[in-house]
């Protein structure tokens, strides 16, 4: 008869642990989150040839200790003191030129690592802090040993991340990602780091896998900095179907888009972007102009990725291709927790000024990409958020401003192009609900240009007293659709299918603001328009854009809920 598997309760270190003894014949599956993060730990280490390891003696990293001592790949130095540790590590560092990592246990034993972090911070000596910790325990349950890492001090790490417990496939991208980010700083920027592990106090899950080898892991990335080499990166760009994707990013100067533009033209490479790049030169494509009819053969196989946050989640880019990313500010970032393979520590300009294509393709994935282009006029639309935008793009002035606001109002003006003159903001740093309005005016009072913003009613009211300030210039034009309740929340398709009317009481927060924006708009001396059809809007949306008035102007366009979701179901190809 097969044996049962037993559930027995140890005393260890006045901790109870509870373990599953199986019959020793079967094979113990590696399914403990934390040990899965543990495993993955020592995998990166060996990716980024880190081979030196002063560990210190403990139960929360008596596992990691246990997996090391038995891999040849490591050269492990024993040292009880965590005091001790660290300088034992900074000189192995000094004098090896190498990323070195001291480990430890949880409790105060972290806190001893203070005086040596802080001389290898000011020494630029790439020591990465492995600390580990009871994920059951916090500061508020009483738990034995629990030290609270959140926050440590400035000039002892450069960057600090704490690891997820790897339950599924997204807490592996984010454990990657974190991994990355701190060894990529220890190997490349030679700095210390801090990684916090939560610990498996399941010892018999690392000593069962050691005698029967199951383990195998395959799916790890790394990435590798670049400063000044450009050996064979023409080569690589070349060979594949590769795009430049900008997120938003501040104006650029004009030989930053020159640059851009030639680089882009030698080798007939697209330009995927929305309207936040401000990217204003050749072969530029905006997101929304491909997204939905891009089929998967044509998706890029190099991604080079500039800019920051966008509010276009064109996550269809980034799927099967090879990504760099080209960073200014000499920082590690990714997209989407997408694999990067490659990060140039350098100014975008000099990037692709340096790689310009001397042989220049005429007939490129650009070309390729321009053909499937729909640029649909959407005569069909109903009076809408997209219609709204649809117009202002038609109508707006050469050399504005336009603040658009999160989120409805930014993903609906990315189907319509605009003038290469207009400079377009949006909050998506924060990527919040609040600030528009304020953003706006503070752009409008160091500019003698008309400075538009699209927003809807939740965003306006959250940001209303912004106008009501006695330096409004008359500069200032507010577009506010006014649908009477966050309707990004009932365009939302998984929402409304589940909730439908019921989404409108909390999570769309309806029936707020009854009365308009009228009353508030006029006290602080703005002339104010309203409409609340197709054909009134029709009639006054030109006269907003183009004419000069002696007043800031708000323009307060009232919809329905029906008609925004018929716009953007047809926006979408959805009807």
């Amino acid at each position: 008869m097969e044996q049962k598997t037993k559930r027995k309760v140890i005393n260890l270190l006045g901790v109870k642990i509870k373990y599953k003894v199986k019959d020793k014949t079967k094979e113990v599956p590696s399914s403990d989150s934390s040990y899965n993060t543990i495993l993955y730990t020592i995998e990166m280490l060996k990716a980024y040839g880190i081979r030196y390891i002063v560990t210190s003696p403990g139960c929360q990293n008596a596992v990691f200790n246990y997996k090391i001592q038995h891999d040849d790949y490591f050269k492990c130095i024993s040292v009880v003191d965590e005091r001790s540790a660290v300088y034992v590590a900074a000189g192995i560092a000094q004098e090896t030129q190498e990323a070195v990592v001291v480990a430890c246990t949880g409790a105060t034993a972290s806190r001893n690592y203070l005086s040596g972090l802080t001389e290898c911070y000011y020494s630029n000596l790439g020591v990465i802090a492995l600390t580990f910790f009871n994920y059951d325990n916090n500061e508020y349950n009483l738990g034995a040993q629990f030290t609270d890492r959140k926050i440590t001090q400035n000039d002892i790490k450069r960057i600090s991340v704490q690891l997820p417990q790897m339950h599924n496939n997204q807490d592996k991208k984010r454990c990657l990602t974190y991994l990355n980010t701190a060894l990529s700083t220890a190997v490349y920027k030679n700095s210390p780091v801090h990684i916090n592990i939560p610990s498996t106090l399941d010892y018999h899950i690392a000593n069962e896998q050691k005698k029967n080898k199951t383990e195998s892991i395959n799916d790890i990335w790394t990435t590798k900095y670049y400063y000044d080499e450009f050996e064979g990166i023409k080569d690589l760009i070349k060979s594949k179907k590769t795009a430049i994707f900008i997120g938003s990013h501040g104006k650029f100067k004009q030989e930053e888009t020159k640059a851009i533009s030639d680089f882009a033209q030698s080798y007939s490479i697209p330009v995927i972007c929305d309207h936040t790049s401000n990217y204003h030169g050749a072969n530029k494509i905006l997101v929304k102009e491909i997204q939905y009819t891009l089929n998967e053969e044509l998706h890029p196989d190099l991604v080079i990725d500039i800019g920051g946050i966008t509010g276009e989640y064109a996550l269809f880019l980034f799927e099967k291709a090879e990504i760099w990313r080209i960073s200014e500010l000499n920082e590690f970032n990714c997209r989407y927790d997408k694999p990067v393979s490659k990060i140039f520590m350098m100014k975008e300009k000099r990037f692709f000024s340096s790689l310009i294509n001397s042989e220049k393709e005429e007939n490129g994935y650009y070309n390729e990409l321009t053909k499937i282009i729909q640029r649909k006029e959407y005569s069909d639309l109903p009076l809408c958020m997209p219609l709204v935008c649809q117009k202002t793009a038609e109508y707006i002035g050469e050399n504005a401003l336009l603040h658009l606001s999160i989120l409805n109002s930014l993903r609906c003006m990315n189907y319509f192009r605009l003038s290469e003159s207009i400079n377009v903001r949006s909050n998506v740093g924060g990527f919040g609900i609040d600030g528009a309005v304020s953003t706006l005016i503070g752009q409008s009072l160091v500019t003698d240009k008309k400075c538009f913003l699209i927003t809807g009613d939740l965003a306006f009211f959250y940001d209303m007293n912004a106008i009501g300030q006695r330096d409004i210039k008359n500069n200032i034009r507010i577009l506010m659709v006014n649908n009477n309740r966050g309707v990004e929340f009932r365009i939302n398709p998984a929402l409304e299918k589940t909730y439908g009317e019921e989404t409108d009481n909390l999570i769309a927060a309806a029936g707020h603001f009854k009365g308009g924006a009228k009353a508030w708009a006029e006290a602080c001396g703005f002339t104010y328009l309203s409409c609340d059809t197709k054909e009134g809007f029709l009639s006054q949306i030109k006269d907003f854009c183009t004419l000069n008035y002696d007043k800031p102007v708000f323009f307060e366009v009232f919809t329905s809920n029906e008609d925004e979701i018929c716009g953007f179901e047809i926006m979408n190809n959805m009807r």
